[in-house]
This record gives structure tokens, C-alpha cells and sequence, in this order.
């Protein structure tokens, strides 16, 4: 099985870390909250692979 696609399937779960209504839910939270970060810092890696592995390929 591709490795992106076990990451993906586990985006779901990581982004539903804790309960709760996030529609009142600001900037600051998605900021400060740490299960967030992770989820923002996990997507901000897997772009940072996919654009060296594209500028690898050119």
C-alpha cells in the first residue's frame, strides 16, 4: 500500500482529536490548541515533501 495513502486515511482521525463545535472558534484556537498544530504542522511537512520531491523529478 502507498505510504500517502495510509497518511491521508489517517488525517481524518488526527483532525478529530477532541470533541466539541469549532464554529465559534477563532483564528487564536486553531493557533493555540496543540492537536491542531500537529494536524497544521503534519500538512505543512507532506507540502514541503511534495514540493522537493517535484522539484527533484523537473
Amino acid at each position: 500500500m502507498n505510504k500517502l495513502t495510509i497518511l491521508v486515511a489517517a488525517l481524518p482521525a488526527t483532525a478529530l482529536a477532541h470533541a466539541g463545535d469549532h464554529g465559534q472558534a477563532g483564528a487564536f484556537h486553531v493557533l493555540t490548541a496543540p492537536d491542531h498544530r500537529a494536524v497544521a504542522a503534519l500538512v505543512a511537512a507532506l507540502m514541503v515533501c511534495v514540493w522537493i520531491w517535484q522539484r527533484g523529478r523537473s
